[in-house]
Order: C-alpha cells, then sequence, then structure tokens
C-alpha cells in the first residue's frame, strides 16, 4: 500500500513553511510494504493566511490539491488549520525539522497505523 505525504518546505530539503503560508507543497509517496519512499512532485497551491486574515476559499483549494494526501508536515500550523483538516481527513504534523529524517521516522514507527491515516492508495 501507498501513502502520500504532503510536505511544506521552500527547499526540498527541511520542512521549513507554516500551513497558512506555504505556496507549494512537496509529495512523497511512501510504500508500507517495502519500508521504501519516493519524491512524486511538487504542486503549488494560494496561500491560505492572506495577512491577519485566512482566506476560506483558499483554504478549499488547498485541500482539493491535496486530496490524494494521507498527511502534511509542516513548521507550524494554527489550531483551527489543523482541526480543519484533520476533519477532511488528513494527519496533521508540526515538525520543523529535515525532510529524510522525517519520513524515515514514519516509516520505522510505522505512523500510518498508529495514526490511522485515512485509506492508503493502490499502486
Amino acid at each position: 500500500m501507498a501513502y502520500r505525504i504532503a510536505i511544506a518546505s521552500t527547499d526540498g530539503i527541511v520542512v521549513n513553511q507554516h500551513f497558512g503560508h506555504a505556496e507549494r507543497f512537496h509529495i512523497a509517496e511512501l510504500d508500507a510494504e517495502t519500508g521504501k519512499y519516493k519524491f512524486v512532485g511538487t504542486r503549488e497551491v494560494e496561500r491560505v493566511c492572506q495577512g491577519h486574515y485566512h482566506n476560506e476559499s483558499s483554504f478549499d483549494k488547498v485541500v482539493d490539491v491535496l486530496s490524494d494526501v494521507h498527511a502534511v508536515l509542516v513548521a507550524k500550523i494554527g489550531q483551527g488549520a489543523s482541526q480543519q483538516l484533520e476533519s477532511r481527513g488528513l494527519t496533521v504534523y508540526e515538525a520543523p525539522f529535515p525532510i529524510e529524517p522525517l519520513i524515515e521516522k514514519i516509516i520505522k514507527e510505522k505512523l500510518w497505523e498508529v495514526d490511522k491515516w485515512r485509506f492508503p492508495t493502490k499502486n
């Protein structure tokens, strides 16, 4: 089974973006059977945070762009945005660290089982 993670990062190396400020998400696909992963692309999105308020339609657009994703890695996220993502079936991890060790930890600890990620995709 395959699981996808959206990573809020400007450089693809470190999780360094606040969810509301992210303009792109790098997508990693994990293979639960082999324990391997690969990057399958980058998706551009409209920023959700517009200064001191959140644009609800932008939030919906981001969720649509990430519709095949199971979890999101962000440097920071507000409680309201986190609850909205979780209510739509996404698992949220606030982890401002290098990406590769984080993905390796997710695989090693099988977090898709522990955190009950929504349905995996079939390869």
